[in-house]
């Protein structure tokens, strides 16, 4: 009956329970259910709460709180009511409590069955706030963690944009393969990219928070972006990879870069856990209406007594303890619970230490649709002849180069400033078309910038893409609702950077999808 109540609810029941049993006249109850905030007190007479209290009932109260605690014995209490017996009780649990008074004009109150039922509800009451403040202590610490990792993700994404953009530089202007040392850096910076997107996806599907963007998808393209995406991994390693597609299109309704990202961290895992040159393969198979994708290996295999749990957040294992490649051990977690939101499921199977491990996951297949829109073209080098004039305030003075660096190589005119001050200052001579605003932002947040350049130009207001490593939902709601046209994570990717751009240079009453 208690579990999930708050403290004050807790104590209203136990009252009234104790009303319903035992004849009282009137309960007061001063109690502390948070060291950090004032203590719950409640007067109820003739079984109605007081709201307002006269000045004859404070004083019955006061004198109430100056009862002595231990006391086998009623006290003769003065009230309203007229004289009543008096009996303290106290609720004490973790160092948090406090009293609870009952008054009855009943002669020989309280007999001892009576005391025993008071002290009992007394006792359990102790003991539903005990939960009450567990249970609210726990969930302060998952708020104050899902807010660390938020703030973790944005402070790692803000150095690794400037990284990744660079590298991009590098690579159009030295327009060849990139050498040894490049391609080394890219893989590693794309690594922390995804461990800072796991750990904020862990906290996302901890509060309920992930938001699928559902369409038709085919299989095919599916698994082979997935392929596209780790095989640098699977190259690096020298890894045998076999892939078996069906030969007729198999169509899921999901999220493609959810479903992407599933089977990306299964290749992942079989790679990581599987010695160089061993074999992998990616087998897909349709089955009485129904996906069925397998990934195997014959790498180092699951101990029978860890399979249970292999897809337990932060599960490794002591199998990883000696790997350099064994991660945070969110990945498997993430990929159950993406599989189940899109109605699958997946399970893991092994024969033990050094015998490989395989991971299926099934998915509901649905209709092909109407008419299956052409792939998109990829992107061919950078865009020329650009006339927007591209505003970007960023207070990391890295980011901020590297990024003016790329957009000139596309040939937009750009002008940046480090701070919020400075922007407005470079807003009013170089009259953007689109600003592109950092919102940790110093002075003022790039919300507040976003509305003094709309008030600046007013006649003219810049289109706004919000670039942050700020990336929970919460966050980009608060972007479209500020008026941004578009919200980019950090580290961004060149084409969708390019693709926000382009689309508010040409079409500024197009509002973007949020990125």
């Amino acid at each position: 009956l208690l579990a999930g109540r708050d403290g004050a609810t807790i104590l209203r029941l136990m009252v009234e329970a104790v009303e319903r049993a035992v004849p009282v006249d009137f309960c007061y109850m001063n109690v502390g259910v948070d060291a950090q905030a004032a203590p719950v007190s409640m007067l109820r007479v003739e079984g109605r709460t007081m709201v307002e209290h006269s000045s004859a009932w404070c004083s019955v109260m006061a004198r109430c709180r100056a009862m002595p605690h231990v006391r086998s014995k009623p006290v003769q209490l003065a009230t309203p009511l007229g004289e009543l017996n008096t009996i303290r009780l106290d609720i004490g649990y973790g160092g948090v409590g406090g009293s609870i008074w009952y008054g009855s004009a009943l002669a020989g109150f309280p007999s001892v069955v009576q005391l025993s039922f008071l002290r009992a509800a007394a006792s359990l009451a102790a003991t539903g706030l005990q939960g009450a403040r567990i249970s609210h202590d726990r969930e302060e610490a998952s708020r104050a963690k899902d807010e660390f990792l938020a703030m973790l993700g944005h402070e790692l994404r803000n150095p690794l944009a400037p990284i990744v953009t660079a590298l991009k530089i590098i690579e159009l202007k030295n327009r060849q393969p990139p050498d040894r040392e490049h391609a080394i850096i890219e893989r590693q910076v794309g690594h922390l990219a995804r461990l800072v997107d796991d750990l904020l996806d862990v906290a996302r599907i901890a509060r309920g928070k992930i938001e699928l963007k559902k369409e038709i998808v085919d299989i095919s393209t599916i698994l082979t972006r997935s392929l596209e995406s780790v095989s640098p991994l699977l190259e690096q390693r020298r890894h045998l990879l076999s892939v078996d597609l069906p030969r007729e299109c198999a169509f899921v309704f999901g999220d493609a870069t959810r479903l992407c990202q599933v089977f990306a961290n299964l290749l992942i895992n079989a790679a990581k856990f599987t010695e160089p040159s061993g074999a992998i393969s990616l087998t897909a198979r349709v089955m009485q209406g129904n996906l069925s994708v397998a990934v195997r290996d014959n790498g180092l295999g699951i101990d029978q007594a860890l399979l249970p749990r292999v897809f337990s957040i932060f599960e490794q294992g002591k199998s990883t303890s000696n790997r350099s490649g064994g991660g945070l051990g969110i990945g498997l977690a993430l990929v159950k619970s993406f599989v189940e939101l899109h109605a699958g499921t997946v399970v893991a199977a092994s024969d033990g230490r050094g015998h490989g491990s395989e991971f299926t996951v099934t998915l509901p297949l649905c209709d092909a649709p109407a008419t299956a829109a052409p792939p998109a073209e990829p992107a061919q080098g950078l865009p020329r002849q650009n006339a927007a004039r591209v505003l970007i305030v960023d207070d990391n003075a890295d980011a901020l180069e590297m990024m003016k660096d790329l957009l000139q190589q596309a040939s937009y005119a750009v002008a940046t400033a480090l701070d919020p001050v400075e922007a407005l200052l470079v807003a009013g001579r170089f009259r953007p078309t689109v600003a592109i605003l950092d919102i940790g932002l110093p002075v003022m947040n790039g919300y507040e910038l976003a509305a003094e350049l709309r008030v600046l130009m007013v006649a003219e207001p810049p289109r706004m893409i919000a670039l942050t490593g700020y990336g929970q939902s919460s966050d980009k709601d608060r972007a479209l609702a500020a008026g941004f046209h578009a919200h980019l994570v950090k580290p961004v990717g060149l084409d969708d950077l390019l693709g926000a751009l382009a689309v508010c240079a040409t079409n500024p009453d197009t509002l973007l999808p949020i990125l």
